[in-house]
């Protein structure tokens, strides 16, 4: 009756130790570290279509309407500050990307997440000037605006991140009653 007593007790603690330190779950978690610009933004409508984007804060969103199409433009709301920032949006059916293929500019390619999809710019660097531009479908169904060419031009490279974070808040979505 000891032995078996004292198997038990074995067999147990020996579960025991496996249990604790046989199944430790070594798959490492990926931690979604947030953009902290983010926190410098604010969702704003974009015209009066179902589309809305997160801004800095100190700008406002202008539209230039076509006849079949509109171009939303990112502005500080003080016209006394330089923009650090040339952002906009064309929102139609025919878009077409800015011809910017001079010899000494460098062209790459950045992949970036818009409308909770990969989606590949075109980033040109012309001396110390930035450019960022890609077209993407909208989603749309009100028939004139299938298309949207996001682009942007900017001082440095580290604004040019600012400006793929903008993008990332793009969404569409009903506007708010007021």
């Amino acid at each position: 009756m000891n032995r078996n007593i004292n198997f038990r007790i074995s067999f147990f603690s020996l579960v025991l130790v496996v249990m604790t330190f046989g199944c430790k779950d070594d798959k490492k978690v990926k931690k979604v570290v947030e953009d902290p610009y983010l926190k410098e933004l604010k969702e704003t409508q974009i015209g009066d279509i179902d589309f809305y984007i997160s801004i800095p804060k100190e700008y406002t969103i202008k539209e230039n309407r076509g006849p079949d199409f509109s171009v939303y433009y990112f502005f500080p709301k003080d016209s006394t500050k330089t923009e650090a920032l040339t952002v906009g949006m064309y929102f139609g059916n025919h878009p077409s990307q800015f011809d910017e293929s001079i010899d000494s500019c460098k062209t790459k390619k950045i992949k970036s997440i818009v409308f909770n999809k990969d989606t590949e710019w075109t980033s040109i660097q012309c001396k110390s000037r930035f450019s960022l531009q890609t077209i993407i479908e909208s989603g749309s169904t009100e028939g004139w605006n299938s298309y949207i060419h996001a682009f942007a031009h900017t001082s440095s490279e580290s604004d040019l991140k600012k400006v793929l974070t903008i993008f990332k808040t793009l969404k569409k979505k009903k506007p708010q009653k007021k």
